[in-house]
């Protein structure tokens, strides 16, 4: 028969132990580790989102204070309706916005210069599973693209599982991953190197 734990016993110690700390390798990758390795996990980590009627300075800041470069955009139910990033914002969109629509920089909002989630690339959670880190950087390269959400199917209902940043996969791998989209970098993104996606 189990024993039954009623109370927790403490045990004794004195000062100065240290605390446990992660280890480095957990954070590291190499091509041939499975793909999910190296993706954002929204079952374990919380996913940053943002409204459609934030403005876009404020979005940014947002970014900066959570160390991510991209912010999944909300609707009124608070499903996802598209993904903005810090490039979205820095680039050449909000001037394009301003200059078409005579709409000062300052009032810009998050909905008129994101990307809706039928244009960003989607991968199958079931397919990544089934996949390794190699996969996935030739698979960005192939599409010219920085990031991809990962969409998993429940009971016929699909959510998004995660993501891929080739910022983060460059990270673990330890090397630059191919971008060319990415001009030379500014000083926005070099103050952001330690971004998660």
């Amino acid at each position: 028969m189990e024993h039954e734990i009623k109370l927790i016993p403490c045990i004794q110690t004195r000062s100065g132990i240290p605390c446990l700390s992660p280890d480095p390798h957990s954070a590291t990758a190499v091509e041939q580790d499975p793909a999910i390795r190296v993706m954002t996990d929204f079952s374990r980590i919380v996913p940053i989102t943002v409204e459609p009627i934030v403005g876009i300075d404020l979005a940014l800041r947002k970014m900066k204070d959570s160390g991510v470069r991209l912010l999944l955009v909300t609707d009124p139910h608070d499903n996802i309706a598209g993904v903005i990033t810090s490039y979205d914002i820095q680039g050449e969109k909000p001037i394009k916005y301003s200059e078409e629509y005579g709409v000062h920089h300052s009032r810009i909002t998050v909905e008129q210069i994101m990307t809706p989630l039928e244009r960003v690339p989607v991968f199958d959670y079931g397919f990544v599973q089934q996949s390794l880190v190699r996969h996935v950087i030739n698979t960005m390269k192939a599409l010219n693209r920085r990031h991809a959400l990962v969409v998993e199917t429940r009971q016929d209902r699909q959510l998004i599982r995660g993501i891929f940043s080739t910022s983060q996969i460059g990270k673990m791998l330890g090397t630059v991953i191919h971008d060319p989209l990415r001009a030379a970098p500014s000083l926005a993104d070099m103050q952001q190197e330690r971004s998660v996606y």
